[in-house]
């Protein structure tokens, strides 16, 4: 009955002075606002990430060239080569699929546009590795390398880059460093992966970039995809072995190649967003404490405003317990009024960022419960001085009090 007499008495109080009750729940919705906002598009944001790692159907391992050393001194890189994805592709005991790849910028022509864009040669594999699919035309296959034939598939962009559209390029010739191509396929939009965009590439045959294009059998890097219930340490292992037998590597001699997990980049990737997202809602959480300050300051000067109403109360027999209990209650009922607020601000927030950068809409249902409570408490905190310093005024003075 006393807590329900509080509750009726702090919602009047807070109805009275609305203008000042929704200043002083100001920075408890802003805080709140910010939190549900920042863990929500974190969140979000991770979530796209897996989704998009999830589509490339597999994990890739990326083999790369490495330095030679011989004890101390380096001696420069040492390339990998054609041969080196061979003898990779010929070794049976794994599941896998090897894509070695060239890229390069060279000139592109078709009609006046002239533009410098990367190149990349890839076996017919490469399309199947990264998981792109084909928009219209076809890839191009075995055949079209090894016969060193001069066709190239087009990224989504590319099109626009020359000023011209989808339609006008398939089945038709363009200029790549000087030479004649046939427009074979062009892709779907794949999107930036972070360190290259496949939709602004062209790409052409392995065999016919390193004969043709390029003039040179060595290759930038080798992928190795993999399905994702194989042993990635086994699988790096075997490629150690076979790669350090090609480039004749003895025993404790250091491996002139590297080998990466491209899902290791993925995970950095998350570690990041994830520490970014709690250093902002951390100092996010910094503004509810803050508001809880301003809570507690105007609640003082609730306390002295409200001296010969607290007097008569108690002159009628209100005690210490009720007196405190009544500004308690208003200060959490102030602060739980300014979460919600910032609650459905935030949400809003969300799911605006969440449609322009088409993310998942994930909704941090503990931050959401977590920032309530945590407003909550802040009342219950700071509304404790001014309840002890009304409970604690003299019934005879605060009714002469003007």
């Amino acid at each position: 009955m006393l807590f329900k007499e509080s509750l009726i008495s702090a919602i009047s109080s807070i109805r009275s002075n609305s203008v000042r009750s929704f200043l002083t729940s100001l920075a408890i919705i802003i805080g709140t606002a910010a939190v549900i906002a920042v863990i929500g598009i974190g969140s979000s944001a991770e979530k796209a990430l897996e989704a998009s790692i999830d589509d490339l159907g597999g994990r890739t391992l990326y083999v790369a060239p490495g330095q030679n050393r011989r004890g101390a001194v380096t001696k420069g890189i040492i390339p990998l080569d054609i041969k080196d994805a061979e003898a990779l592709a010929n070794y049976k005991e794994h599941d896998w699929e090897i894509s070695p790849t060239i890229t390069r910028n060279r000139q592109v022509k078709y009609g006046n546009a002239n533009i410098n864009q990367r190149i990349g040669a890839y076996l017919p594999i490469h399309f199947g590795v990264r998981g792109y699919e084909l928009e219209s035309g076809r890839l191009f296959d075995e055949d079209d390398n090894l016969g060193r034939k001069r066709v190239v598939v087009l990224g989504s962009k590319i099109p626009s880059e020359l000023k011209t559209i989808a339609g006008n390029l398939l089945n038709k010739e363009i200029l790549i460093a000087g030479t004649s191509y046939k427009v074979i396929g062009i892709l779907k939009e794949e999107g930036s992966t972070g360190w290259q965009n496949p939709d602004e590439e062209l790409y052409i045959p392995l065999l016919t970039g390193a004969q043709r294009v390029f003039g040179t059998p060595n290759v930038d890097s080798i992928n190795v995809g993999i399905s994702n219930d194989q042993n990635v340490d086994e699988i790096m292992m075997s490629i150690e072995q076979i790669l350090r037998a090609k480039h004749d590597i003895g025993p404790g001699q250091d491996n002139d190649f590297r080998i990466s997990d491209y899902s290791q980049f993925a995970d950095l990737r998350r570690q990041a967003t994830g520490i970014f997202t709690l250093l902002i809602a951390a100092i996010a959480g910094i503004s509810l404490v803050v508001g809880g300050i301003g809570v507690m300051n105007i609640m003082l000067v609730s306390v002295t405003e409200r001296t010969r109403e607290i007097g008569l109360r108690k002159a009628l027999g209100a005690t210490h317990s009720a007196i405190m209990l009544q500004f308690v209650v208003e200060a959490i009922l102030l602060c739980i009024i300014g979460g919600l607020i910032g609650l459905f601000i935030g949400i809003g927030i969300l799911w605006i960022c969440a449609t322009l950068f088409d993310w998942p809409f994930a909704l941090p249902i503990g931050a959401m419960i977590g920032s309530i409570t945590f407003s909550a408490m802040v009342g219950l905190f700071f509304g404790i001085w001014p309840a002890k310093k009304a409970a604690k005024l003299d019934p005879a003075t605060s009714l002469r009090y003007e």
